[in-house]
C-alpha cells in the first residue's frame, strides 16, 4: 500500500457496506492450478526485468517495488536465487546501490518519504536471497526501521517523521524486523502491539475505546480513529470502517509482537474475517487495493496458524478460495492488475503480480501439503449431511 498522495480517498460509505454484503465466489483452487499461475506469474515477472529493475515507468526505480518483485521470487517454489540468473543478481545489485548511509533504502528520486516501505521490502528481498553477505546491510536497514517508531509504538513514513504512524507502515515494519532477527524481548513489540490495538474495533482491548463509542467488530484501520474508507454506523454508533487489508495487517502484527494465539484481540480480529471475508474484494474497502489485500491476508493466516474460515456458514480452507478468487483475475499472459481501482498505485502489473505471486506462494504450500486430520473428517461429515 506504498502511498503517492497523502489525501484520503473516500467512497461513498453506503455503497461499501452494499458492496461487502455480498457472498464471495466460494469456489475450492486445487494444488496443481495453482502451481501453474504462479509458473506464469514468476515468468512475465522475470519477462519485465531490465538492468535491475523491473517493467516501465518511474515506478520501477522504486526499491521498495523492486525488493517486492525479489521476495516474490525467491518464495516461489522454484526457489528462485542468485546462481539461476541476472534477474535476481542485478536487482540485488539495484537494491544494495539504493541504500544510504542512515541504512534506509531510496532511489534519487524524490521518494524519501517512503523510505520505510522501500526498506522494509528491500530487508524482505535481501533476507529472502538467503546469501549471508548481506548481513551488514540487513543490519544497517534494521537500526534505521527502528529509528521510525514513534513513543507511540507505530511507524511512520521516515525516521523522525512529523506525522503520525500508521497500521500499514507499522506492519511492513514489523515483518522486515522480524526478518532481520530483531531479538523477541526488544521493546520495539510490546510499543507496536499497543499501537495495533488503538486500530482495532475493539472495546475490550483498545485503550482508546473506553471513552468513545465503536461498534467492536473485531475489524482494523489504518490509524487511531481514521480509517481510508470513512466511517460507517453500527450498534455503537459512527465509528472508523474496518477493512480486509489492514485487519490482516493487524493479525500478522499481532504474532510477530508474541501476541498468545488465544488473546481476544487476535481472536477478535480472525473472527471478523468469518462475518466479511472476500475473495473477490478487499472487504470493507470494495477494489481499492485487491491485491495487497490478498497478500496481507495470506500472511495473516499463515502467521496465525489458521487452516479455514467461516464462509456462507460453512468452514472452508482459506488457500482455496483465495486462490480461487486471484485465479479469476490471472491474465492469460501471467500477469495481475487492478482495473478497477488505481488507488495505491494498483494500476501497475508488476506491482499487483508481485502482490499475487506472494499471495499465491503462501496458498501453494497448505495445498501442496493437503487438508489436515481435522479439516479431512469435518469435510466427511459435511458430505453425509449432503
Amino acid at each position: 500500500m506504498i502511498r503517492t498522495n497523502r489525501i484520503a480517498t473516500f467512497i461513498a460509505p453506503a455503497l461499501l457496506a452494499a458492496l461487502s454484503c455480498l457472498a464471495p465466489r466460494a469456489e475450492a483452487a486445487e494444488a496443481g492450478q495453482v502451481k501453474s499461475a504462479t509458473d506464469r506469474a514468476a515468468n512475465w515477472l522475470i519477462e519485465q526485468h531490465k538492468d535491475g529493475t523491473f517493467g516501465k515507468g518511474d515506478l520501477r526505480k522504486k526499491p521498495g517495488v523492486v525488493g517486492l518483485v525479489v521476495k516474490s521470487l525467491c518464495a516461489h517454489h522454484q526457489h528462485y536465487r542468485e546462481s539461476l540468473g541476472p534477474f535476481i543478481t542485478e536487482p540485488v545489485k539495484y537494491l544494495l546501490k539504493c541504500q544510504k548511509k542512515d541504512g534506509s533504502f531510496a532511489d534519487n528520486g524524490d521518494d524519501a518519504g517512503l523510505a520505510t516501505y522501500h526498506t522494509a521490502m528491500a530487508v524482505q528481498a535481501l533476507v529472502a536471497t538467503e546469501n549471508p553477505k548481506y548481513a551488514p546491510n540487513i543490519e544497517k536497514a534494521r537500526d534505521y526501521l527502528l529509528k521510525c517508531q514513534s513513543n507511540e509504538g507505530a511507524f511512520g513514513y521516515q525516521a523522525n517523521a512529523r506525522q503520525g504512524g500508521d497500521l500499514s507502515n507499522t506492519w511492513w515494519a514489523l515483518v522486515a524486523l522480524k526478518d532481520a532477527n530483531l531479538n523477541p524481548k526488544d521493546d520495539a513489540w510490546d510499543k507496536a502491539r499497543v499501537f495495533i490495538t488503538r486500530c482495532q474495533d475493539s472495546k475490550e482491548t483498545n485503550p482508546d475505546m473506553v471513552v468513545k463509542g465503536c461498534n467492536d467488530t473485531g475489524g482494523a484501520y489504518y490509524q487511531p480513529g481514521h480509517s481510508e474508507f470513512g466511517t460507517e454506523q453500527g450498534r455503537g454508533g459512527s465509528g472508523p470502517r474496518p477493512y480486509g487489508s489492514m485487519t490482516a495487517a493487524a493479525i500478522e502484527g499481532y504474532v510477530l509482537c508474541g501476541t498468545k494465539a488465544d488473546a481476544p484481540e487476535l481472536q477478535q480480529a480472525i473472527k471478523w474475517f468469518n462475518r466479511n471475508f472476500r475473495n473477490d474484494q478487499n472487504p470493507g474497502g470494495g477494489n481499492a487495493g485487491y491485491y495487497y489485500y490478498t497478500l496481507a491476508f495470506a500472511r495473516a493466516m499463515t502467521a496465525a496458524g489458521v487452516d479455514s474460515i467461516e464462509i456462507g456458514g460453512k468452514q472452508q480452507r482459506w488457500c482455496e478460495v483465495l486462490a480461487d478468487g486471484l485465479l479469476k483475475q490471472q491474465d492469460k499472459d501471467g500477469f495481475f492488475v487492478n482495473k478497477e481501482s488505481p488507488k495505491w498505485m494498483e494500476d501497475s502489473p508488476v506491482l499487483c503480480t508481485a502482490y499475487a505471486l506472494q499471495a499465491l506462494n503462501l496458498c501453494y504450500k497448505p495445498l501442496k501439503a493437503g487438508a489436515p486430520k481435522e479439516a479431512k473428517a469435518e469435510e466427511k461429515k459435511e458430505e453425509k449431511k449432503e
